[in-house]
C-alpha cells in the first residue's frame, strides 16, 4: 500500500511538473511574441546568401558612427529583426561585419520597415519598403544620378582634352561641368523646398548640398516648417549656416 501511495504521488508530482513547464513555455513564447509591441521602429530584414556574420544597425551622431544594435547570425540564417524606439525619423545604416562594401543607408521612421538584399550584391539588389521618407529619398537619388553621370562623362572628356593639350576644350568642358553642378544644386533645393514639411527637406540641404552656396541653403532653411527647423537635420542645417 505504501508503495502504491508513493507511485501515485510520484505520478501526480510528475504530471503537475509537466503542466508547470508547459505553462512556463507558453508564458515565455507569449512574452517573446509581444516583446516588441512597445517599440515604434522595427526593421525586418533578409539577406539572401548570408551564411554567417554580424549585422549592425548604426547611425551618425555628432559626426561619429554609433552602433544602435547588432545581431550575430550563423548556420545559414538569413532573416533578422531590430526593434527600437526612436524619437524622430533619421538616417540609419545597415551593414554586415562593418564592411564598407556591405552598407545600406536608409531613412528610418516610426513603423515597420522591410529590407531585402543579397550578400553578393548588397547595395545593387537592395529593396527597402515601409518608409515614405525612403521612397522620397530614392526618388531624389534617381534624378541626382543623371547629373552625377553627366558630371563623370565631362570629367572623362576633360581629362582626354588635357592629354592632348587642348586647353580651349578643357575650359569649355569645365564650364559645362560647373553649369551641370549648378543645375543639380538648384534641383536639390527645389526638391527640398517641396518637402519642407518632412525630414527629407532639411536632410537634403544638410547632407547632399555641401558645395552649394550658403545663400541657397539659407533659402531652404527659411522655407522649412517650424517643426522641421526643430528636427535633427533642421538643427544641423542651421548649425552649418551659422558656422559659415
Amino acid at each position: 500500500m505504501q508503495t502504491h501511495y508513493f507511485c501515485s504521488g510520484f505520478i501526480f508530482y510528475k504530471n503537475n511538473m509537466k503542466q508547470f513547464i508547459s505553462l512556463i513555455l507558453v508564458i515565455t513564447l507569449f512574452n517573446c511574441s509581444n516583446s516588441n509591441s512597445d517599440k515604434n521602429f522595427i526593421v525586418n530584414g533578409k539577406i539572401t546568401g548570408l551564411k554567417k556574420g554580424t549585422i549592425y544597425l548604426e547611425k551618425i551622431d555628432s559626426l561619429k558612427l554609433i552602433v544602435v544594435d547588432s545581431i550575430h547570425l550563423d548556420n545559414g540564417t538569413e532573416t533578422f529583426q531590430f526593434a527600437k524606439n526612436i524619437k524622430e525619423p533619421e538616417m540609419f545604416i545597415l551593414s554586415v561585419n562593418k564592411s564598407r562594401t556591405k552598407q545600406l543607408y536608409f531613412f528610418g521612421e516610426h513603423g515597420i520597415i522591410n529590407i531585402q538584399t543579397n550578400i553578393d550584391a548588397f547595395y545593387a539588389n537592395a529593396k527597402i519598403s515601409g518608409s515614405k521618407l525612403q521612397e522620397l529619398l530614392e526618388n531624389y537619388q534617381d534624378y541626382i544620378k543623371r547629373f552625377q553621370d553627366e558630371n563623370l562623362d565631362l570629367i572623362k572628356n576633360k581629362f582626354e582634352s588635357q592629354k592632348h593639350n587642348d586647353f580651349a576644350a578643357v575650359e569649355e568642358i569645365e564650364n559645362k561641368r560647373l553649369r551641370n553642378l549648378k543645375r543639380m544644386y538648384l534641383f536639390s533645393a527645389n526638391y527640398a523646398i517641396i518637402n519642407k514639411d518632412n525630414e527629407i527637406g532639411p536632410y537634403i540641404a544638410y547632407a547632399k548640398m555641401d558645395q552649394a552656396a550658403p545663400q541657397l541653403k539659407q533659402k531652404i532653411y527659411n522655407e522649412l516648417s517650424e517643426s522641421m527647423k526643430k528636427s535633427k537635420y533642421g538643427i544641423l542645417l542651421k548649425s552649418t549656416l551659422e558656422t559659415k
